[in-house]
């Protein structure tokens, strides 16, 4: 279905119409020729044009800039998207190499984005977009507007433990893993890594934000897998269910060593599948993963909060997630989706049972969508079948 021919009046089957209810919101946003207001902080770096980017700070327009940039508190679909297209994307032209010169620029625009509150932040607006950005990996976003002369109002505070890290000369790799270590969030870790702040100096450079979500989370899941590779299977399977922004997860946790699957189940009508049901499935064991997901960035979002707990439990399990996409995620709102369902998922008391079965039997009852549909891209691997692989 043509959008053009549509027109909002929902020919296509879907509850809501995305392009409706972005505009819906963004006609009140009102943006004057000088910005004057606080990033809350963070930093969007683009793709288009690699290694030419444009580059800068998120800006809150009559909202709440720290409350706009917590998705862990956000309630509804349509709070994320008044809330995410309150915000200007003001950018300017980099290549990504020029972190590495440390101009008074990138300075500025580092300490925003390695900020521990809200920054003041004052440009000019040589041209303004008036084009919503919905993707699904990052956070939907609003205008997006060509400006000159970012400056920061204010002396930002920046974590005493960012800055021995950001001056160190350590690898990404090991930089990201120590600041996540001493208790730093993901989406902390995004921004620092897209503004090139992580890494040898000499090979810094900015990362389109895209791609930062999903490295910090593929890198994270990496190190954890290392972690857990000599803790002994849990002792008995576990079942844990959640659902928010019309995703549903039920998670299976069984006694055998690590292996993780994640199967996804676009139901007719939702965002990315409006005519029919779309079933996708990828699965590792704990050797590193080759190849990036054929799921795309969710698959690195669902593994990490269960390695998360793995870790915390200090144990090895095989992993089942399953997620359904019901029709009311009626627009792409970022992977935050899946990472924040499965870790408040995984938060929540398990039930137990006494097989593999007997759990996948419960939260089949769960599932909308028929079990004969999606039980045949379960992939089961042994415990024996571990033990001969890594052999």
């Amino acid at each position: 279905m043509r959008c053009a021919e549509c027109k909002g009046n929902l020919l296509c089957g879907r509850s809501k119409c995305p392009l409706v209810e972005k505009y819906r919101f963004l006609r009140s946003v009102r943006i004057d020729d000088r910005i004057h207001d606080p990033s809350p902080p963070s930093l969007f770096v683009g793709r288009i044009g690699y290694p030419k980017v444009y580059v800068g700070p998120l800006i809150a327009i009559n909202t709440d800039p720290v409350y706009a940039d917590s998705p862990w508190l956000w309630k509804s679909i349509e709070e994320v998207i008044k809330l995410r297209t309150s915000m200007l994307r003001a950018s300017t032209r980099m290549r990504v190499e020029d972190v590495r010169g440390e101009s008074k620029q990138v300075v500025e625009l580092q300490e925003l984005t390695a900020a521990i509150k809200p920054v003041d932040v004052e440009a000019e607006i040589r041209k303004l977009s008036r084009k919503a950005e919905f993707d699904d990996v990052v956070q939907p976003m609003g205008y997006s507007a060509l400006v000159d002369g970012i400056r920061i109002a204010e002396n930002p505070k920046i974590p005493d433990r960012v800055e021995k890290v950001y001056y160190d000369d350590l690898k990404a790799q090991e930089a990201l893993l120590s600041l996540y270590n001493h208790g730093f969030s993901t989406y902390y870790l995004q921004k620092i890594f897209s503004a090139g702040m992580l890494g040898e100096r000499k090979s810094r450079k900015l990362v389109p934000t895209r791609w930062s979500i999903t490295a910090v989370h593929s890198i994270l899941g990496e190190e954890i897998k290392k972690e857990i590779a000599d803790y002994g299977p849990i002792d008995k399977t576990m079942l844990f269910s959640f659902e928010h922004f019309g995703n549903h997860f039920e998670i299976i946790l069984s006694p055998e060593r690590y292996f993780f699957q994640l199967i996804e189940i676009w139901q007719r009508k939702s965002f990315w599948s409006p005519k029919q049901d779309w079933i996708g499935a990828d699965s590792e064991d704990i050797r590193p993963k080759r190849d990036y997901s054929s799921l795309s960035g969710g698959y690195y979002a669902a593994r990490l909060p269960v390695l998360e707990y793995l870790r915390r439990i200090r144990k090895q399990a095989s992993v089942l997630v399953i997620r359904e996409i019901k029709p009311s995620y009626y627009a792409p709102l970022g992977v935050w989706v899946v990472e924040e369902g499965v870790r408040k998922a995984v938060s929540a008391e398990p039930e137990v049972f006494n097989s593999f079965e007997d759990a996948l039997k419960k939260a089949s009852s769960r599932i909308e969508t028929q079990s004969e549909k999606w039980h045949k891209y379960i992939n089961r691997q042994t415990s024996l079948q571990s033990f001969w692989q890594l052999a």
